[in-house]
Parts: structure tokens; sequence; C-alpha cells
């Protein structure tokens, strides 16, 4: 095994400790976290059998493993992308109506202010 062998599983490890770690912390939510455990568990197999890439790519017809393994890694991005693309659409029109119900709340308090109460000692 080379020094690069070790390295590899090194920082497949630290990868996968940090993600769990992000979600105990829940820095992560719950969906999120699933895509990069998978992340991570695929970093870690690749580590492990570096070989896979090359029967990957030969079964795929890709010549260079490296250009297989950045055009997977291009898509997964792209995916995590377009996820949270998603969530702050989410998001968006989440605050949107919290902002309607606050300003409607707030012109209602304003209103019950102004009007002078029925009971003169209240």
């Amino acid at each position: 095994m080379t020094g690069g062998f070790w390295l590899a599983v090194a920082g497949a490890i630290v990868l996968v400790g940090a993600i769990v770690e992000m979600v105990r912390r829940r820095y992560i939510r719950g969906k999120f976290a699933l895509t990069w455990l998978l992340v991570a568990s695929l970093t870690s197999v690749l580590a492990v059998a570096p070989g896979l890439l090359d029967l990957l790519a030969a079964a795929t017809g890709v010549a260079i493993p490296l250009n297989l393994l950045f055009f997977v890694g291009f898509l997964g991005l792209a995916l995590i992308v377009i996820q949270l693309t998603a969530e702050h659409s989410r998001l968006e029109r989440r605050l949107s109506v919290l902002a309607e119900q606050l300003a409607l709340l707030t012109a209602q308090e304003e209103a019950r202010r102004v009007q002078p109460s029925s009971e003169p000692y209240a």
C-alpha cells in the first residue's frame, strides 16, 4: 500500500466523522445529511478499493478513470445545488407568508390601539 492510499483512507474517515459530528450538533438537517453521508460513503469505498474506479471506468467506456471521478463529482455537486435551490425556494415562500401574517397582526394591533375602549374605566 502506498502513502497515497493511507491519505485517501484518512481523508474519508475525517469526512465521515465531520458529517456525523455536524448532524449530531444539528448543523446539518437530516435530508441534507443523507446526501453528504452518501458522498462520504462513496469516498470511503473509492479510498479503500482504488481499483474499483479503474473497473468502473472500463465498464462505462471512459478512457481515463480520473475523468469518470470528476464527472460523477460534478453530477453530485449539481444534485446538491438543485437540492439547496429547492430548499431556498421553499424557505422564501414560507418567509413571504410569515411577513404577510406579521403585517396583518401589526395592522390589527394598531387598529385596536386607535379605537377608544367602550368601557370608560377598563
